[in-house]
């Protein structure tokens, strides 16, 4: 989940789809890469989340500490740790994220910089992904998900190297736009580094993950609902986010080899166009997602999605009546559009979609 501008709903994203696909019978892993660790929190519940950075038995089995022996040049090699589950979901675990991660990226961009001519820092690009596959076998996980932090710097570059597809989350406002119209050149960039560098990292202990990251698509999330579609400020914003996306966005990556089949996308578009909230929707938008404000409150007491919320968890939070009879049809809403961009994740992440 990328975008480099803040705000964008990236983590609420990732958690949703990461829920969404272990009801599909997947075992989900959720990757905190952003040292605010919102996904950590949201994920465990704000009660174990204290508990577990303070408590001596887990508090050092998060990302920054478990490849802290690389980044640190201790003798040990990484190993995959216990890692919590998500509340109230016994397929959903978390590789939970440190608020010092970032104290990593200095050392991380000079690796990166000198690709691989100063033995000392070879291991440190491939040490993230090393952690996180490790993990993934230790846990069977089927679909790995990452929340990255808005910036542009080498640990996000590192991240993105090392994976398989992308989404950007966007908001309808102008600085949304600003960034899909620049986001083509920086993506480019990191891959096209990757394919030129990879050999020099190919002796090292933890070298760089093969793989081709490929865009997935966007959502756009956070605008105002009327008559069940966006208002129409916000329906022109997404429409010209559309327009960028399809102008500007995918030409770029699709001269590095970054997009999937266009059938696919055209396959997923059609499939699922009557979940989508807005008529005009763009081929690369994987779903619009409305701002269910009076929502958000009880899925985060209930420790669930929104959409999984019934109406026992809606009463036990004092919602009666009028409210209760509007809040069910939104949690409805709200479920159809994540199975939508779900689904439409898993078909474009598939093999016969990836073009390269």
């Amino acid at each position: 989940m990328f975008n480099h501008k803040g705000g964008t709903g990236k983590t609420v994203s990732a958690y949703n789809i990461g829920w969404k696909l272990t009801q599909h019978g997947h075992n989900v892993l959720l990757v905190d890469g952003d040292s605010q660790v919102n996904l950590t929190a949201l994920a465990l519940g704000y009660d174990r989340f204290d508990a577990y950075y303070d408590d001596p038995s887990t508090k050092l089995n998060n990302i920054k500490d478990g490849v802290a022996p690389v980044f640190e040049g201790r003798p040990q090699a990484l190993e995959a740790f216990e890692c919590p589950l998500a509340e109230n979901n016994d397929k959903l675990f978390v590789l939970p994220g440190h608020a010092d991660l970032a104290a990593y990226e200095g050392q991380l961009s000079l690796a990166q910089e000198t690709s691989g001519s100063l033995s000392v820092l070879k291991n440190l690009p491939g040490a993230i992904h090393a952690l996180i596959g490790l993990v993934e076998e230790k846990y069977g996980i089927d679909y790995t998900i990452i929340d990255l932090n808005p910036g542009l710097g080498a640990l996000n570059q590192n991240f993105f190297m090392g994976c398989d597809g992308f989404v950007v989350p966007t908001n309808p406002d102008p600085f949304s736009l600003m960034a899909v119209e620049t986001l083509g050149t920086h993506l480019t960039k990191w891959h096209d580094w990757k394919i030129a560098n990879i050999e020099k990292f190919a002796d090292a202990g933890y070298p760089l993950r093969d793989s081709m990251p490929v865009f997935m698509g966007t959502i756009n999330a956070r605008f105002n609902k009327h008559a069940s579609k966006a208002a129409k400020k916000f329906d022109d914003r997404i429409k010209k986010i559309d327009q960028s996306v399809t102008e500007n966005l995918v030409p770029k990556l699709a001269a590095s080899g970054m997009v999937a089949s266009k059938e696919c996308y055209e396959e997923a578009h059609e499939k699922w166009k009557h979940v989508l909230t807005n008529d005009n929707t763009g081929l690369y938008a994987l779903g619009r997602v409305p701002d269910f404000q009076g929502l958000i409150h009880t899925a985060t007491v209930s420790g669930v999605p929104i959409f999984a919320l019934d109406e026992d968890k809606l009463k036990s939070d004092g919602i009666q009546g009028v409210i209760l009879e509007k809040a069910l049809p939104n949690i409805n809403q709200f479920d159809e559009i994540f199975e939508a961009i779900t689904a439409k994740i898993e078909l474009l992440i598939s093999d016969d979609c990836r073009e390269t």
